[in-house]
């Protein structure tokens, strides 16, 4: 099948992107597709994408009581769109609705924390977070956080002990722990901790583009071992190192990541509406198809080309989700 029709065959999820942080901050309409954003209703479904993971971001000036509101905007933000939608947009929080959202088809969001800032500390608003339909964390964005050490922070910290309680408390109740923003002492301390698959939700190789923020090929591999899997971002200075990217920048770090971890451990995290710029074709969800075409022009099969576009994020999440 062409690549369009393999994207509205398949079950198809982003691993990142910011869209409902910018609603609340900026304004904009998900369900009608307003504001300009990236993501939206619209987009996801003539772009074939059926889950979206949204990430809840809170700025370093926003550290405190003022994140934990920010933060809590965006979850309610996230609610009323998908109680407004009559059922065109799903919030995932278990097993259960992920099979659902499978088998029915259709859109849904599952929500992540990007940085644990506004959980001020204390494990009791974790499970707060929880009820309210978190499902993932990512410990914290490039600052070190109260959890662990940012890989854009000078010195980069460890895990704290706050990091290692949060990672039992999370491994209970069935939140996906990502790497994604750690630094490389946070990240093999967490691989050490934390009990079920690790994910790195947005991210490159080091191996085309070095930095603390993209991954080293022990890393990928590390991720694999643990039943996880790292998503590939389109976030341009990651793939490369001066100028424009494109489609094809973003294939050949996918390409390597399974030379890597396998088939089964690599996955897409675009990133939209968290960056200003993105690679030349690949511009929201309905650009996706120009990445299947690269995989296909490779002589990827469909199943493979499947497990990438979300076949791998099914997997983990299967494996991890409540009940």
């Amino acid at each position: 099948m062409n690549a369009s029709q393999l994207l509205h065959t398949a079950f198809v999820c982003d691993g990142h992107a910011d869209t409902f942080r910018n609603i609340v901050k900026k304004g904009g309409d998900f369900l009608r597709g307003e504001g300009g954003w990236h993501c939206s209703l619209p987009r996801m479904r003539q772009g074939g994408l059926n889950l979206q993971i949204e990430a809840v971001y809170t700025s370093l000036e926003e550290v405190g009581p003022v994140g934990t509101a920010v933060a809590l905007q965006v979850f309610e933000k996230i609610h009323q769109t998908v109680d407004a939608s009559g059922g065109r947009l799903r919030l995932v929080r278990s097993r259960t609705q992920l099979a659902e959202l499978i088998t029915g088809g259709g859109q849904g969001v599952l929500i992540s924390l990007e940085g644990v800032d506004p959980l001020l500390g204390n494990l009791d608003l974790l499970d707060v977070f929880y009820r309210l339909g978190l499902r993932a964390i990512g410990m914290t964005h490039n600052h070190n956080s109260p959890a662990a050490g940012g890989c854009g922070a000078n010195p980069v910290a460890g895990l704290s002990k706050h990091g290692r309680e949060l990672l039992e408390r999370m491994s209970t109740l069935g939140i996906l722990m990502d790497t994604a923003h750690l630094g490389r002492r946070a990240f093999d301390e967490v691989l050490e901790h934390y009990r079920g698959p690790i994910i790195n939700s947005h991210s490159c190789c080091q191996k085309f583009v070095p930095g603390e923020r993209n991954l080293e090929d022990a890393q990928i591999k590390a991720l694999a071992e643990t039943g996880g899997l790292v998503a590939v971002t389109f976030v341009p200075k990651f793939l490369v190192t001066e100028g424009s990217s494109s489609s094809q920048d973003v294939f050949r770090h996918l390409e390597h990541m399974v030379e890597i971890a396998g088939i089964d451990a690599v996955a897409i995290g675009s990133d939209f509406d968290g960056v200003d710029v993105l690679p030349t074709d690949l511009q929201d969800p309905r650009d996706l198809v120009h990445l299947v075409e690269r995989m296909q022009r490779a002589g990827w099969t469909d199943s493979d080309i499947a497990k990438i576009l979300g076949g791998n994020w099914v997997r983990v999440l299967g494996s991890v989700l409540p009940n």
